[in-house]
């Protein structure tokens, strides 16, 4: 097996592929990279049982055969060729990768034992790729990193027509957002792992084809696709929680906001809450108390019915204002406080935060 590619090219594929490489593989083989050279091009795929990734890229073949690497270190040393050309040659369970007159050397590992990758589902529908991982990065910090509530490490897709939706939640953040696309067929309700999704969008561009089955889920752009496994379990009924009106709205420019929250939040000490008060067109942010470190600041805002105070964790308003594109917020109050605070300005685009409970 020999061919020569671009060093930058044939890193960027592997490093694609090598997004489905588990950090621990459960068994050695798993670690690898299995590359197949055909006349014209590379195939490049990872795989850990729970993930695939699959690239095809063009490459000078001279010799035609696959080979498993070791995915870490092969993408770690093609990256370091930036863009000269590199020549991988293959004989028996050893691996030449030559640029210039940089010369490694790689053990490869047994093809015949890398697990064959699942089918590819079908298209269920296709979306735009930029607006598709616009709408995950907007809602995907609010999915929980808690282990003990598994469930909730996961995204909800659902499709109704030609409206895609992305729910995610910790049990203090809802969020749920709403993008259009082109269905190929029935509605889809399926479970998907933050993390893989959240890699995935990362690299996403131009038309994404959504594939699915009933057990697998994929992502497929130009000559690059990815899988993963379907999540089994209930995910909790959260777009009921969203209110369809509100007692008081307060709508305020989200940078102004997103700025004071981050002055103001620098004197509030860990899991500390910062406070929220309207009064005189002006909503004023404040945090510290007695002799503690202490710190107010004040904007303009249009206020809709009676003023209101509430306190919220600053991390969680912060990353709700980060995300949402909205030149300006409207934060959307219940006639009881103690209900979730929405945060909307984006079209299709909700936020709900928990409210802290204020001292009396």
């Amino acid at each position: 097996m020999k061919f020569t590619i671009t060093a930058d090219a044939l890193a960027d594929a592997a490093g694609y592929a090598a997004k489905a490489i588990s950090p621990r593989p459960p068994v050695p083989v798993l670690s690898g990279l299995l590359i197949e050279a055909q006349q014209g091009g590379l195939r490049i795929s990872g795989f850990d049982y729970e993930k695939s990734a699959r690239t095809q890229v063009a490459a000078e073949v001279e010799a035609p055969g696959n080979v498993l690497l070791q995915g870490k270190m092969f993408t770690d040393i093609i990256r370091k060729f930036g863009r000269k050309p590199v020549t991988v040659e293959v004989n028996g369970n050893k691996a030449t990768l030559k640029s210039g007159s940089a010369v490694f050397t790689m053990h490869s590992m047994p093809v015949s034992e890398f697990p064959p990758l699942p089918d590819l589902p079908a298209i269920a529908g296709t979306v735009d790729g930029d607006t598709f991982a616009a709408a995950v990065n907007q809602i995907i910090g609010a999915a929980s990193t808690d282990d003990s509530v598994s469930i909730l490490m996961n995204v909800q897709l659902v499709t109704e027509g030609d409206t895609l939706t992305l729910r995610s939640t910790d049990r203090y953040r809802l969020a749920e957002v709403e993008i259009p696309w082109k269905s190929s067929g029935s509605d889809l309700q399926m479970i998907l792992p933050a993390t893989w999704l959240q890699s995935t969008v990362k690299t996403m561009a131009g038309d994404a084809s959504i594939l699915a089955s009933d057990n697998v889920v994929g992502i497929r752009t130009g000559n690059r696709a990815t899988t993963s496994n379907v999540v089994d379990g209930d995910y909790p009924k959260i777009r009921a929680l969203f209110p369809s009106s509100f007692d008081t709205e307060v709508t305020v420019d989200r940078a102004q906001l997103a700025d004071v929250v981050g002055r103001v939040s620098l004197v509030a000490e860990r899991q500390t809450p910062i406070r929220i008060t309207t009064a005189d067109g002006l909503l004023t942010v404040d945090a510290g108390t007695g002799e503690d470190a202490q710190g107010s600041e004040s904007l303009p805002c249009s206020v809709t019915a009676g003023d209101v105070t509430v306190a919220v964790n600053p991390a969680y308003l912060a990353w709700s204002l980060a995300v949402n594109p909205a030149a300006e917020v409207t934060l959307g109050f219940q006639e009881n406080l103690a209900k979730p605070v929405h945060i909307g300005g984006a079209e299709g685009l909700r936020h709900l935060i928990m409210p802290v409970r204020l001292p009396k």
